[in-house]
């Protein structure tokens, strides 16, 4: 015999969207930048890209 689960089991079971606990212990990175010699690099290439040309611009 098989036997029923609570409903809101069966309902998280068969939504599509994704169960997603964050752990409370990563709060104490919030603030801070991990890699800042990667941070400026990014920032560097970004403020020297320049955008692809529209060709189908309307």
């Amino acid at each position: 015999m098989k036997t029923e689960l609570p409903k809101f089991i069966q309902e998280l079971n068969e939504s599509k969207v994704p169960i997603v606990i964050i752990d409370p212990s990563l709060e104490k990175y919030r603030d801070k930048i991990l890699f800042p010699e990667k941070l400026a690099r990014a920032k560097e290439l970004l403020k020297n890209a320049k955008l692809p040309e529209n060709k189908y611009r309307s």
